[in-house]
């Protein structure tokens, strides 16, 4: 099968594009159509997925990531995230996963973009967050701990643009805190108190130091938003004291660590 008949895939792979991409909306709390948006599946997804196939073979499966068409619709934008988020989950090359990554907006939100994509990518979450199944998407990912390094700081990096934007968006980062300390409160609190120990020198020795000014970088924006508009926060019932509190807390000791303001 070449390149052309990716762009136009017979009958029985389109349906199995389509189980797919159902299926994984269906996972991550989308309705049909997703985000109301009833166009029918493209070819991108088809086609990234004939790039991960042939990982192995960089040189061609770059050439078919670079060649992956636009996005054309929810559909679409669902299947890609089945499709290369899979491919991530695996030792699939580093150069290669940046430029799915590049082809999957919604892998982007609910990882992290590729390296100059971080603007496109806060776009995206402001889109989503426009739906309502969407904007349930952004906060329960964003809320849920655990995530790799790199993905907390693209989160908190991201947070914190978002809560200058207009007021839909600032709430939407204040229900990303209220939804963490609601649904993930255990975990939350021990990933704060053993960050806590790490930077005050009495954690794990082995733990890294970056990875622990991760999780304190995550909560920079609550304490901006607690500093600017507190009357916002006391609102939020989920938003318990103790939570708060000490979420913002190894915000500041992480940044005074790290020689930021805070």
């Amino acid at each position: 099968m070449g390149f052309p008949s990716l762009l136009a895939p017979p009958e029985a792979l389109r349906a199995a594009a389509g189980a797919l991409a159902s299926i994984h909306a269906a996972k991550l709390g989308l309705r049909a159509p997703p985000l109301g948006d009833g166009r029918p599946l493209g070819p991108g997804g088809v086609v990234l997925a004939a790039a991960v196939g042939l990982a192995d073979a960089k040189s061609v499966a770059e050439a078919l990531a670079e060649a992956c068409p636009e996005l054309s619709g929810a559909w679409d934008l669902v299947l890609r995230d089945a499709i290369v988020s899979r491919a991530l989950a695996t030792s699939i090359d580093a150069d290669l996963a940046d430029m799915l990554r590049a082809r999957s907006p919604l892998t982007a939100v609910r990882e992290r973009p590729a390296p100059g994509g971080e603007d496109e990518t806060v776009l995206t979450i402001a889109a989503l967050a426009g739906h309502a199944d969407g904007r349930r998407l952004v906060v329960q990912t964003f809320a849920r701990p655990g995530a790799p390094r790199e993905v907390r700081r693209f989160r908190a990096a991201a947070m914190e643009r978002l809560r200058t934007g207009d007021a839909s968006l600032l709430d939407l980062v204040i229900e990303v805190y209220e939804a963490a300390l609601v649904f993930h409160r255990e975990r939350v609190m021990e990933e704060i108190a053993a960050a806590r120990a790490v930077i005050t020198g009495r954690g794990d020795p082995e733990a890294k130091i970056e990875d622990t000014l991760a999780v304190a970088s995550f909560y920079g924006p609550l304490w901006r938003i607690r500093r600017a508009h507190g009357e916002l926060l006391r609102k939020r019932h989920g938003l318990d004291l103790e939570g708060m509190l000490e979420g913002t807390r190894l915000f500041q000791l992480g940044a005074h660590l790290s020689g930021e303001d805070a």
